[in-house]
């Protein structure tokens, strides 16, 4: 299939199609509609994105009566009279149109419910809204987090007061949640600060470009505060949360509004007060998130004086970073030292960033010992943790004991003269038996969650997929909304698939086309997860592209700064398969759907359409697997 995508916007029916409208009540199911009847009617919500037939292919689209259970209609049909694009239907009984849907790639992902709701399905999202006499929405019946900071960034670039309201805590929610004073008081000041004028302000301050757009939902896990003194009813909130905000589809050009609280009404979830931010391309970082809900949670209840301590150190701390990037193998540990010494003063002087400062600390460390280049790094880290003790919260303690394991193995490997390999495999042995017993007891923990997905990893290596699903599921039922728990979720549905369809979603090729795994049925098919530091992989798949249908998918991170459309175009020159990719490399949208780690990696997909092999990690042996499907 050929046909395009696009970003549908409202528009009035032609006259000839609402007489069509007019008349369909009686003689909805002997009335002969056209293509373009069809692709006269739009979604009443803006920016759905649907799958739109190209000139030429109208002619050969193909109009046939739609049934499923308790519904029945039209279906305009893609050339191949298979892959629906737009389907008009009634409930059995009714003879009059009620719902018209729409598709991508085969899959429905929005339904106008004539007159009364406007529905976001499949990859289409959650959405679920009222709509209103003019069709807009009148208020939100489900929307996720996700949705609702995409709303309130939609509102930012638009001006549009009314679509933030939408999404936008009020003084009746308060009550309906059972919130209490003093807190309660607390809310309903920053519901008054939200006025449309202070939005307008915000608005025109944040400057975002007029194709801005929603990139990435960045926070904590949600928290569950237990009905109490605070409020009548549990409250599960979103704290500190930030937006990352891209400028159209260049992730090198992006930058964070902070959102602060979200909290859950119903099935909706919704902000509490005005974003904060910075103008578009002018970060200086000077702003951050901050919770009504948990102010101690990383921003400060006194914001001034901790930016004026923070400033006197800021220059510090930025030159001493210069200097560790500049620094050479025989001055690094050296300087490495400073800059933790300087992180470390910068924490026992400011208790409201004494985690972040920590952190930060400790990943220096961390990053100078997986270079090699900080040898005593497992010592540091050991004084580090025995100082600490439990004067940290749970987070900071989980990422030195987890750096720490990692170090220590390193200390063995890295060792010069070269270990014996007893050595060596006494040090593996202790590490893994070190790892499994870290995560079993923080699993709950960012560096646990990091751990697991390393030891699901190291278990696919050697094809213990139940092994491997075990820790997976860990980290996707603890880190749900985060990156690294839909990662997780990306792997277990990928494992799942073996005998069965791969759940990957369609996505748009490099310089144009839709990935559609199920248009390359009749032949096999190589998903291949490929990036430039590995050419040898690259080689050996180029050997047997011409015998499968060969789906790259990229793992390469653009670099900081760097033009994504320029770096793909270098990337790909000379390579014969099309690729799907992210600037975000591992952490992209591909790696995240199918859960891929590391690269190279490659699922094996026969000519039916079913997942032979789900962790193909060695290209040499992928045309021996390729001949066994023969």
């Amino acid at each position: 299939m050929s046909f395009t995508k696009r970003l549908v916007v409202r528009f009035p029916l032609a006259k000839s199609v609402a007489v069509v409208f007019a008349t369909v009540g009686t003689t909805v199911f002997a009335q002969q509609f056209t293509p373009e009847q069809f692709l006269s009617r739009a979604p009443t919500q803006p920016g759905v994105v649907i799958d739109v037939p190209t000139p030429e292919e109208v002619p050969n689209c193909k109009v046939k009566p739609f049934k499923e259970t308790g519904v029945k209609g039209y279906g305009l049909y893609a050339p191949d009279g298979a892959t629906p694009l737009r389907v008009w239907c009634a409930p059995d009984d009714k003879k009059q149109i009620e719902q018209m849907r729409f598709y991508r790639n085969g899959q429905e992902v929005y339904r106008d419910v004539l007159g009364k709701e406007a529905r976001w399905l499949n990859a289409g999202g959650t959405r679920r809204g009222k709509l209103a006499a003019n069709k807009s929405i009148e208020k939100w019946l489900v929307i996720s987090p996700e949705e609702a900071t995409q709303e309130v960034v939609a509102a930012l670039v638009e001006n549009d007061y009314a679509r933030f309201q939408r999404v936008a805590l009020t003084a009746d929610d308060v009550k309906a949640l059972g919130i209490v004073e003093p807190l309660a008081a607390e809310l309903q000041k920053e519901i008054a600060e939200a006025s449309e004028a202070n939005f307008a302000k915000l608005a025109k301050t944040l400057n975002m470009p007029a194709d801005a757009r929603w990139g990435a939902f960045n926070t904590s896990l949600p928290a569950a505060i237990p009905a109490g003194k605070e409020s009548t009813q549990d409250l599960f909130v979103y704290y500190n949360a930030a937006v990352v905000v891209m400028k159209g589809d260049d992730a090198s050009q992006n930058q964070q509004i902070y959102v602060g609280d979200l909290v859950k009404v119903g099935e909706t979830w919704k902000i509490v007060g005005l974003p904060a931010g910075e103008p578009f391309g002018q970060a200086t970082g000077a702003v951050t998130a901050s919770s009504i809900f948990f102010p101690a949670a990383g921003a400060s209840g006194s914001g001034a004086e901790v930016s004026g301590d923070i400033g006197e150190f800021g220059a510090q701390l930025s030159e001493a970073f210069q200097k560790l990037d500049a620094a050479s193998p025989e001055n690094y540990a050296k300087v490495c030292d400073e800059t933790v010494e300087l992180l470390l003063n910068v924490a026992e002087n400011n208790p409201s960033e004494r985690s972040a400062m920590l952190s930060q600390a400790v990943n220096v460390i961390f990053s100078g010992v997986q270079s090699g280049m900080y040898p005593q790094g497992a010592q540091k880290l050991e004084s580090l943790a025995e100082a600490c003790g439990d004067d940290v919260d749970v987070e900071v303690k989980a990422l030195i004991r987890h750096r720490l394991i990692v170090a220590e193995f390193y200390s063995v490997a890295q060792a010069q003269p070269q270990p014996k390999q007893s050595v060596l495999q006494k040090a593996q042995e202790k590490y893994a038996d070190d790892l499994t017993a870290f995560v079993e007891e923080y699993s709950s923990t960012s560096a646990g969650a990091e751990a697991a997905m390393s030891l699901a990893l190291d278990q696919e290596y050697m094809l213990e997929n139940d092994a491997a699903l075990e820790y997976y599921q860990k980290v996707a039922q603890n880190f749900a909304d985060s990156p690294i728990g839909k990662k997780a979720a990306g792997a277990i549905a990928r494992l799942q698939s073996e005998g069965g369809k791969l759940n990957f979603p369609a996505m748009k090729y490099f310089g144009g086309g839709v990935c559609d795994l199920n248009a390359l049925a009749g032949k096999p098919t190589v998903i291949f997860c490929w990036a430039s530091w590995d050419p040898d992989s690259v080689d050996a798949v180029k050997k047997i592209a011409s015998q499968v249908n060969v789906v790259g998918v990229n793992l390469d991170p653009v670099p900081a700064g760097g033009n994504a459309n320029d770096y793909y175009k270098q990337i790909f020159a000379g390579i014969p398969w099309k690729n799907v990719c992210d600037p975000q490399g591992l952490m992209g949208a591909p790696a995240i759907a199918l859960g891929v780690q590391n690269a190279p990696w490659a699922i094996l997909i026969d000519k039916s359409g079913k997942v032979v092999r789900s962790n193909i990690v060695d290209m040499n042996d992928l045309a021996d697997v390729i001949k066994e499907l023969k």
